[in-house]
This record gives structure tokens, C-alpha cells and sequence, in this order.
């Protein structure tokens, strides 16, 4: 039996027009639609939390270079947390908390195919978005896998206050590497240093990025890992030590941007010996597990912080909450908590 009220409506986030510069409420619309019927095999999914995620500024650009592109029309892309509240497929029961990439609405439908189980004991439903979805994932095996922190490193985080990149930081300390991050704001900087145990942090609206960088990191650098490009990811090259590596976790200067412009001081990789690698977290899906049971037992022994960021509102208040993230609105993982999680 379903939980549905009969009066429900599905609210869905349409993408208007193409933004220029920073996305906001004028380039989308609201559409009101019943709520979906399931066929065979299908589950309805009732949305609690809509992840906010800077990459969809990129694929919602005036370009056919991207594979998921977002065009005026269209249903905007996005992840969810929520509950199964009617389904006719047997892996899956009323009541099953679940995330996927089902769009920005209050009510979708799924086959099943990408639609995730969340075990509420490890973690609370948002941070399936967050710490132990993409972003925490993202943030684990880019740091281990491809940084390798250790005793003796210096580590540098481009957008440190971020979903991955606050995570990212505190897994290189754990693992002994000596951080150091930046960010926007100095009440930011308090925060990666005081909560989460970073070593510096660097408020780039603050003086010279390269000067402050250089006095943080006299001895130069052997992992960047970069989440924003631009002019920061360029100054961080001019200090990558020997044998360095700078991971490209993102590019978030970059994503509003017509012509996305690449480092200029790409020529101490070559007299460093470094080297710098693209990233996609989808090469690591079979060690999922593996990695959520890593970082839960760093959360239970008080050496990880995860925090979510979420801001009341509905599917309509979407478009100003992407607003918020772009200006830097948020400390961790950005979520729009929808009425179904408010009770």
C-alpha cells in the first residue's frame, strides 16, 4: 500500500535557457506533473535530498563536447537520496532507502539499473550524497590511490572546503602527509584548520595566491589535488615537487566560462619529473564497499569529519541553492533537504 497522498504532485526542475556566467533562478523552470504510475518491474522513488553539484554548470554550456549535456528543455540532471514508496520489482521493497541519478523532482521512476541501496547504519540517508556517495568516494581513492599520502608529503587542496575536498584533506592527514588547503573565505580557513585538522589554510581572496602558497610550502609540493583550475591550479604548478603528482579532480573556475583556458606553467611538470592524471571515480565501482567501510571506521574512531550542508526548500528553490554553492555558500556537501525528509 502506498504512503502517497492523493493530492501529490510531482514538481520537476526543467533547464530554461542557457545560462551565461553563474547558473541562477531565470534560467529554469518549475513544470507540475502527476505523480508517475510504475510498470513491470519499475520502483517510484520519493525524493528526500537533491544533491547540488558544481559539474552541472559544465554540461549545461552551449557545447556538444559533453556527453550528458543539459539543453533548454530538458529535465534537469541530478543525483537524489530518497525511499522507495511503491515498486514491482523484487529487488527492491516499500520503505528502501535508495540514491540514484533520477533528476531534479520530487517523484521518479526507476527500472532499478544505477539505483543504489543506502545502509542507514553506516551513515544517515544525506551523507549517501556526500561523504559515502561520489564525492567521498571521489575524495578516497583519488587521494589513495593516485596522491598517496605519507609521513613526510606535502599535500595541497584546491577547494578544500568543498564536498570532496574537505575529505580529501582530512584523508591525507590521516594517512600522515602534511596539508595544506584553499579556499574563499577566512571563516573557511578557521574551519579546515580548527575542525578538520589541516595544517594551513590559505584564503585565496587574501593577497598573493602564489606568495602564501610558497610560504605554507617552502620545500615545494608533491600531491596537488586540484578541484578548481584556473589561475590557482596554475600558481600550485610553479611549486610541484620532484616526482610530484596533480590530480584533476575538477575544474569549477572554469565551468561558467565559454573557453575553458589550461595552466600556463605546465613547464615545471616536465623540469620536475611530475606528472598530472585525469581522474573518474567510475574506474574504482567494484572497491565501493571496500572504501565505505574504510571511511566509516575513520568516522567511528572520530579521524573524519563529514559534513553535509543542507538547505530547506523545495524543487523550485533548486536553481538558488546551485547559486549559493557557486558563491561559496557552502562548507562540505551541498543538499537541497526536500518537505518528504522534513516530516
Amino acid at each position: 500500500m502506498t504512503n502517497i497522498p492523493n493530492d501529490a504532485r510531482n514538481h520537476q526542475l526543467y533547464l530554461k535557457q542557457v545560462p551565461e556566467g553563474l547558473a541562477g533562478p531565470e534560467d529554469f523552470e518549475v513544470k507540475e506533473a502527476p505523480v508517475p504510475e510504475i510498470g513491470a518491474g519499475e520502483v517510484l522513488v520519493q525524493s528526500h535530498y537533491l544533491s547540488v553539484d558544481a559539474a552541472l554548470r559544465l554540461i549545461m554550456q552551449d557545447s556538444d563536447d559533453f556527453l550528458f549535456r543539459v539543453e533548454p528543455g530538458d529535465l534537469v540532471r541530478g543525483s537524489v537520496a530518497g525511499e522507495v514508496v511503491e515498486s514491482n520489482n523484487p529487488n527492491f521493497s516499500m520503505g528502501d532507502q535508495v540514491t540514484g541519478s533520477l533528476g531534479v523532482q520530487n517523484y521518479s521512476v526507476s527500472d532499478g539499473e544505477g539505483l543504489e541501496k543506502c545502509d542507514l547504519a553506516i551513515a544517515p540517508l544525506p551523507s549517501w550524497l556526500g561523504g559515502f556517495g561520489v564525492s567521498g568516494l571521489t575524495a578516497y581513492f583519488a587521494m589513495m590511490d593516485v596522491c598517496k599520502p605519507m609521513a613526510g608529503k606535502t599535500v595541497l587542496v584546491n577547494g578544500a572546503a568543498g564536498a570532496v575536498g574537505s575529505i580529501a584533506g582530512q584523508i591525507a592527514r590521516i594517512n600522515g602527509a602534511r596539508v595544506i588547503g584553499v579556499t574563499s573565505s577566512a571563516e573557511k580557513c578557521r574551519w579546515l584548520t580548527e575542525d578538520l585538522g589541516f595544517d594551513v589554510a590559505i584564503n585565496y581572496n587574501d593577497g598573493d595566491i602564489y606568495e602564501a602558497m610558497l610560504a605554507a610550502a617552502p620545500d615545494r609540493i608533491d600531491a596537488v589535488f586540484d578541484n578548481v583550475g584556473g589561475e590557482i591550479l596554475n600558481q600550485s604548478l610553479r611549486l610541484i615537487g620532484l616526482r610530484g603528482v596533480v590530480l584533476l579532480c575538477g575544474a569549477t573556475s572554469q565551468y561558467t566560462e565559454e573557453e575553458v583556458t589550461g595552466p600556463s606553467n605546465y613547464i615545471w611538470l616536465g623540469t620536475m619529473r611530475a606528472s598530472m592524471h585525469g581522474f573518474v571515480v567510475y574506474d574504482y565501482a567494484e572497491q565501493f564497499e571496500e572504501a565505505r567501510q574504510q571511511m566509516s571506521a575513520w568516522v567511528n574512531a572520530g579521524e573524519l569529519i563529514m559534513r553535509d550542508n543542507p538547505v530547506d526548500g523545495d524543487v523550485d528553490d533548486y536553481p538558488s541553492v546551485f547559486k549559493q554553492l557557486y558563491q561559496g555558500g557552502n562548507r562540505g556537501k551541498m543538499l537541497v533537504r526536500l518537505p518528504a525528509a522534513r516530516g
